[in-house]
């Protein structure tokens, strides 16, 4: 069974004005039998209409006390078996394959989609060049490449649908060239030209992950994701304070982590895959050039270049584990869905280049 893909594409492109070329595209593409991997030996879960734990009811210390106890009762049967292992017991004599621990099997069973709406243009006018490329577009999967730990399930990879790992609804990137008018015809201060990228993007989608008793479902998923919290508010909407861990330098709060919750206990927890998205960026990068002659042959270029010139904070990542919830506790203290890291902020240099 062999990975194929699909792919089609309709554009229509226009001239306008006799100096400006636009392109519109509509692009495709479907993928089959691409890989993913899983844990062929992974405890089943517990059905729903057998789990002692009701809606919004997480796994506690007490109920990995002796006996295993879900409100006053200990619990039985598959149910004990997974909470058990969700309290930290030995998975291995449980496991569908006796005496083994993870097998984990790579498989062509994933498939994925992908559309878009693609719109450039090129305009020259004067000395200016100026170019344009945006792009609106959704790739869905079940698995973004090979060695994909999101999936929770072994047995279920139509449940880890959602948006791609890659994916980035919004790109827009403007370019342009200018060659200054200004003291055009003075061989010494005239010849400049100033060129930049304007990039603004959506940012890439991540997944929130349960980080209190892990792996909730206790199947003991040695390929994928332990679990995920339960989705109990608008992760959009004001959100809760939560302190920072003394010590630490944070930014501020990107969601809100009181819309999230401990997950009931014996089941994944209610988040899909790729729930939340990164911070997007806004960036500009600069040029100013100047070529002075020297003879007929020779010639040195002064380079003036600007990254992120306007010194824009573009935070890079967020913090996706729970480690505890203020939903529940309001002691929690946490960098959770803090931004994990920044790009780089404005850098400036200049250069000589000598041509012969």
């Amino acid at each position: 069974m062999w990975p194929y893909v699909q792919q089609w594409n309709l554009n229509l492109q226009h001239q306008f004005f006799g100096n400006t070329a636009v392109t519109a595209a509509y692009v495709g593409s479907k993928g089959t039998h691409l890989t993913d991997i899983r844990d062929l030996n992974q405890l089943h879960p517990v059905p729903s209409s057998a789990n002692p734990f009701q809606a919004g009811q997480p796994i506690t210390a007490a109920n990995c006390a002796a006996g295993y106890p879900v409100n006053g009762t200990p619990a039985t049967g598959q149910a004990l078996t997974n909470l058990e292992v969700a309290c930290g017991a030995n998975s291995t004599p449980f496991r569908p394959y006796l005496g083994y621990t993870d097998i984990n099997f790579i498989e062509h069973n994933a498939n994925s989609t992908y559309h878009a709406f693609q719109l450039s243009a090129r305009r020259q006018f004067g000395g200016l060049d100026l170019s344009l490329a945006y792009t609106w577009s959704h790739s869905i999967d079940n698995s973004s490449d090979r060695y994909d730990g999101s999936l929770l399930n072994s047995y279920d990879l139509a449940g880890n649908k959602g948006s791609s790992n890659f994916d980035q609804t919004h790109v827009l990137n403007m370019s342009w060239v200018y060659n200054l008018s200004i003291f055009q015809h003075n061989g010494i201060l005239g010849g400049w030209q100033w060129s930049g990228i304007m990039s603004a993007q959506t940012g890439t989608p991540f997944t929130v992950t349960n980080g209190v008793f892990g792996d909730s479902a206790g199947v003991a998923n040695g390929s994928g994701t332990g679990s995920r919290p339960d989705v109990v508010g608008d992760p959009n909407g004001s959100p809760t304070a939560v302190p920072a861990p003394s010590g630490t330098i944070v930014g501020p709060l990107l969601y809100n982590p009181g819309a999230f919750a401990q997950p009931q206990g014996l089941t994944f927890g209610t988040e899909g895959r790729n729930f939340l998205r990164n911070p997007g960026r806004w960036n500009f990068d600069m040029g100013l050039f100047k070529t002075f002659k020297i003879t007929e042959r020779q010639d040195i270029q002064f380079r003036a270049e600007g990254f992120n010139v306007f010194n824009h904070t573009q935070f890079s990542g967020v913090n996706s584990g729970a480690g505890c919830y203020v939903s529940s506790d309001p002691t929690c203290s946490s960098n959770f869905l803090r931004p994990s890291g920044a790009h780089l902020g404005r850098i400036l240099q200049f250069g000589l280049k000598y041509e012969f």
